[in-house]
């Protein structure tokens, strides 16, 4: 996944981050308290506008287990998109899918919009429009 997105931002000329734990993503600047996301993308002009502490990504990467599957999806899930997280991509590897949400408003709230890519489809970026990963090769190897 790291390698598929990092090669897309360099053809494409993308000035963005990735990020990889130990790095945060603060929900509150003043407490310290923080989500640590397995890897995200920050781009160059969502940089520009938050400062010093990173305060919230364009895209962020959960990869699930078996202990932690339920709170990256609901608990995780939600303050993402409070904090204003525009994609969330879930790896499932004991169900061999890529699960993808988008950042929208229903009924004046953010709320996302879930996609489920499983073997023989290409999971796709809506935040990096182009990219997008074939899920077989994904876990080619894995599994």
């Amino acid at each position: 996944m790291a390698r598929s997105l990092i090669q897309f931002l360099l053809t494409h000329e993308n000035h963005g981050e990735v990020h990889h734990p130990r790095e945060a993503i603060y929900t509150d600047l003043y407490a310290g308290t923080y989500l640590e996301p397995d890897m995200m993308y920050v781009s160059q002009e969502l940089l520009e506008r938050m400062g010093p502490k990173r305060t919230s990504a364009d895209i962020v990467f959960e990869y699930l287990s078996a202990s932690n599957a339920v709170y990256d999806r609901t608990t995780k899930a939600h303050t993402y998109l409070a904090l204003g997280v525009r994609e969330l991509w879930l790896v499932d590897h004991f169900t061999i899918t890529v699960e993808v949400r988008y950042a929208m408003e229903r009924k004046g709230k953010p709320a996302w919009e879930t996609w489920r890519y499983s073997k023989g489809d290409s999971a796709e970026s809506r935040v990096l429009a182009g990219w997008q990963v074939s899920v077989e090769e994904l876990f080619a190897g894995l599994v």
